[in-house]
């Protein structure tokens, strides 16, 4: 009797766990022929299918259409037409750029594609509200043909689709000339070519196919949604991402396998763990825990453990030697007392923007400004892992939530001060990122971005519902309270105090940054940045530089992530630290210059005050006496305020640069010469160069077709470009004339 009552909840957790791993195995089998047949990490896949998804949504339900020409607009029309936009715009022009570079490219599009569906269609997702099947009642018809378990039309649907998706995709890719097409494309498009294959057209039909599938994935999966989110999407496909990790990313068979296995396995676990667990335990921990965090688990360890993708390395067309050669790249010699001339000016500016927010100030600004202060903190250790060791890391929000925690246990449990707490949780995040850093240290490529999602993946599902670590229960009822700590007579409680203290955390992080990078441990990262084979030919340990890289960076995000609790007297998890949130931080600091301290700190003022200011229109009403003259629409046009999300729009769509100019904005800016820099030589004299057997510095100056207060002459004298690894500022080798061979080469460098 025993033996078949197991048996039947056995054979019952199997089909109960089948319709969601159809939906996991659904997203995995378009992720996998995106990855397959474009040779792109694409984690914008999620964003396509949500737009799909929010299309048929609002054609179903604001529009009033029927199923059929809904479907037929989100899934066959808007879905390709996005996906060929993307290739034609977006990653054909990116066909030579490394791995990295696109995907950072498709976390910017992961964040700017939802928010501008949103604003173009005035999509506002409704709670409680989804879309119908495209069946009809779909949710409301069972069918239980084994007795045990009953499936709703909209599930047999999902399983049918998946089963048939991957035995028309895998027919394709064996029998089909396209799909080997397909796939010679993504392995060399001029070898392709060389063979009377239009590469071009191959790749527009691939991402136009794979778009239609994030499209149909979407619109079947929308109906599980209570509410459509561009971040349950996400995570969604995170989780997806883990069953076709299973398939290595090129298998349709190992994914559609992976997707129902996961299922499976999460409804076994829900069956049978609360058995063994009874009322409390230790087994009651494992039951709320692990079922939960059993994706992000699997993509952690198929990464870290299968050795095929450990020792995975980026791949290059073999004929990517016939392009021509890029540009040179170089930076200008500055000359020094020009340079300290500016940043001198530029303390000055800072000073009295610090003096006119600590005088004259209200709530609301020196809150955004201290909140700017904070993020910064947080985006330093960016600049550490990013810009210094050439990791894309996408769990600094969860380092940063780790201090933040830590600052709430200790000082609840134990009464801890609050500055001493802060200490401590960034060293915990030291702790907890150099562990993670064993595994992780010998990943190459997007691997290790990949690696670090699943972790803040897991620590989204599962630690943060830790009473030891986010609180849990008591958390959710009473909140997770952070007092201002008290420094002798200054109580921190108050905002223009407690800006102060943070603005001087900020500073010693700063140095602190500044010192690694020029120091040798900064030296030796570059070095490995550059590469790792003839940095470990002179005796440099890339895994060992790499866990000092993560510990480092993690320290500052849990100093940044304690401080910004602090500011908020309050953790307040969901707003600041969420994973999709986070991802979103990676994008802005990359954009404006991870390789610099100045683009961690234009990034942080971006994120805090740029919607305030632009998007709300206070900038332009300062100018003309008060946002209330603002004028509040322009035909159907509304100015004033824009809608906040035109913010993940600008800078998301502004991840493409990355791949061109990974420098970032803001030192890109930095490789032309500044106001002051132009004031403080107008009025010098040229220096003159030795004669070097052609002529004087003048004489080069005069074959430009320039002169003493001619631009190109100036900038021929006094700034004699140098090969550098960062910065392309390429306006002058362009300019100089075909006849003027001296000036070209000293141009590109030596």
């Amino acid at each position: 009797m025993a033996d078949t009552s197991l048996a039947h909840d056995l054979f019952k957790a199997i089909l109960q766990g089948t319709p969601p791993g159809a939906v996991y195995a659904l997203v995995a089998v378009g992720f996998v022929l995106t990855y397959k047949t474009s040779g792109v990490f694409n984690l914008a896949f999620g964003a396509q299918a949500y737009v799909s998804a929010a299309m048929y949504f609002k054609a179903r339900e604001d529009w009033d259409w029927p199923t059929v020409p809904a479907v037929i607009l989100a899934v066959f029309v808007l879905a390709p037409v996005l996906g060929l936009v993307l290739e034609r715009l977006i990653f054909r022009p990116l066909r030579s750029a490394s791995a990295v570079s696109k995907l950072v490219v498709s976390i910017g599009l992961a964040v700017a594609i939802p928010s501008l569906f949103d604003i173009v269609f005035r999509f506002e997702p409704k709670s409680g509200a989804t879309p119908e099947g495209i069946v009809p009642d779909g949710a409301n018809v069972f069918y239980d043909p084994f007795g045990i378990y009953s499936f709703s039309r909209d599930e047999l649907v999902q399983m049918g689709v998946a089963v048939v998706a991957v035995l028309a995709l895998g027919a394709l890719f064996r029998f089909g000339d396209l799909g080997l097409r397909m796939r010679a494309v993504v392995e060399s498009p001029k070898m392709t070519e060389l063979n009377g294959i239009a590469a071009d057209r191959v790749s527009a039909f691939s991402w136009a196919l794979s778009s239609l599938f994030a499209g149909l994935a979407g619109v079947l999966i929308a109906p599980r949604f209570n509410t459509l989110s561009n971040a349950d999407f996400f995570s969604l496909m995170v989780v997806a991402i883990a069953a076709a990790a299973v398939g290595l990313l090129v298998s349709l068979p190992r994914a559609l396998a992976g997707g129902l296995s996961l299922g499976i396995v999460i409804a076994l676990l829900n069956t049978f763990l609360p058995r063994w667990a009874g009322d409390g335990g230790v087994m009651k921990m494992v039951q709320d825990n692990l079922t939960p965090s059993v994706p992000f688990v699997v993509l952690f360890g198929v990464v870290v453990l299968v050795p095929s993708i450990r020792k995975a390395r980026e791949s290059a067309d073999p004929l990517s030697g016939v392009e021509p050669p890029p540009a040179s790249v170089y930076r200008r010699v500055r000359d020094p007392r020009a340079v300290l001339t500016g940043k001198l000016v530029s303390l000055a500016a800072l000073l009295v923007v610090a003096i006119i927010v600590l005088a004259a100030g209200n709530e609301l600004w020196v809150y955004l400004v201290t909140q700017a202060v904070a993020i910064a903190i947080i985006f330093l250790s960016i600049v550490v892992i990013t810009g210094m060791a050439g990791q894309i890391s996408l769990c600094q929000g969860t380092f940063a939530a780790i201090g933040a925690f830590t600052v709430y246990q200790l000082v609840e449990r134990y009464n801890l001060s609050v500055i001493v707490a802060a200490l401590v949780g960034a060293l915990i995040a030291a702790a907890v990122a150099a562990v993670l850093a064993l595994p992780v240290r010998r990943l190459g490529g997007i691997w290790v971005a990949i690696a670090t999602m699943a972790f803040a993946y897991a620590f989204d599902a599962v630690g943060v519902k830790l009473s030891w670590i986010g609180g849990g229960d008591a958390a959710a009822l009473q909140g997770t309270d952070v007092p201002r700590p008290l420094l002798g007579p200054w109580d921190l409680a108050n905002d223009k105090y407690f800006l102060v203290f943070a603005v001087l955390v900020l500073v010693v992080a700063a140095l602190a940054v500044s010192a690694l990078s020029r120091g040798t441990f900064g030296r030796t990262l570059v070095a490995l940045r550059g590469s790792e084979l003839a940095s470990g030919s002179i005796g440099i340990s890339a895994a060992r530089a790499r866990l000092v890289a993560f510990a480092v960076s993690a320290f500052i995000a849990g100093l940044g992530g304690s401080v910004l609790a602090m500011l908020n007297e309050g953790v307040d998890y969901d707003n600041n630290f969420k994973p999709f949130a986070a991802m979103f931080w990676v994008v802005l600091v990359v954009v404006l210059g991870a390789r610099s301290i100045k683009g961690a700190l234009t990034a942080a003022a971006a994120f805090s005050l740029f919607a305030e200011l632009v998007f709300v229109g206070s900038l332009f009403g300062w100018f003309i006496g008060g946002t209330d003259n603002l004028p509040d629409h322009l035909g159907p046009i509304s100015l004033w305020p824009f809608p906040s999300k035109w913010m993940y729009v600008l800078f998301g769509l502004a991840a493409i640069q990355f791949a061109r100019h990974p420098e970032g904005l803001a030192e890109r800016s930095s490789s032309k010469p500044s106001l002051v820099e132009k004031l403080f030589t107008r009025f010098r004299p040229l220096p003159v160069a030795p004669d070097a057997g052609g002529g004087s510095a003048p004489a080069a100056v005069a074959a430009t077709g320039g002169g003493p207060r001619g631009g190109a002459g100036r900038s021929t004298a006094t700034a004699v470009p140098e090969p550098v690894t960062i910065g392309a500022n390429r306006a002058a080798a362009d300019a100089a004339p075909n006849d003027a061979p001296a000036a070209r080469t000293e141009g590109k460098g030596r």
